[in-house]
């Protein structure tokens, strides 16, 4: 798959996830669907660019904010199978996604509580402002995406994602 990104998009939050965006195994999320109408890879671009943006606005950590945001559904496996610890699939994948994430990328603590914490009232409690902002930026782009409404970087052909 190839990922383009236009112009108007700031260059500070692509210098931030440009190297997950670029990784191979990230981009197979988009082979998911979420929400009923966009992927997988899709919905984190969102995540991560409004947490981004939220973040700059509130003086808080913007590059935690984008980072984890970009990581939260960082799981590469259909979200209809079975989870092989039999719990329901809201509070097994932010697990699997912190862990997907520490071995693929040098995530940090804050960046980590966040990613396993983004499903709350469905996980644990979010220790930071940064995580805060990624679990209502989740529940934002969820609720948008499950109506059908492009979302931030969805918006205007922003981002365009095509097979390789």
């Amino acid at each position: 798959m190839d990922i383009t990104v236009s112009d108007e998009i700031d260059q500070e939050f692509l210098e931030i996830v440009g190297a997950i965006l670029g990784d191979s195994e990230f981009i197979k999320l988009g082979k998911y669907k979420q929400h009923q109408f966009t992927t997988r890879l899709m919905h984190s671009i969102n995540v991560s660019y409004i947490s981004w943006m939220v973040a700059k606005k509130l003086g808080c950590d913007a590059k935690a904010a984008a980072r984890a945001g970009m990581l939260h559904d960082f799981c590469v496996y259909d979200f209809r199978d079975e989870v092989p610890t039999g719990e329901m699939q809201a509070f097994y994948h932010p697990k699997a996604a912190a862990k997907a994430s520490k071995e693929r990328f040098e995530v940090n603590e804050k960046e980590e509580n966040a990613i396993r914490a983004h499903m709350f009232p469905l996980g644990p409690l979010p220790r930071s402002r940064e995580a805060w902002i990624i679990s209502c930026s989740d529940k934002i782009c969820a609720c948008m995406e499950a109506c059908h409404v492009a979302i931030a970087l969805a918006r205007r052909n922003r981002v365009m994602v095509s097979p390789a």
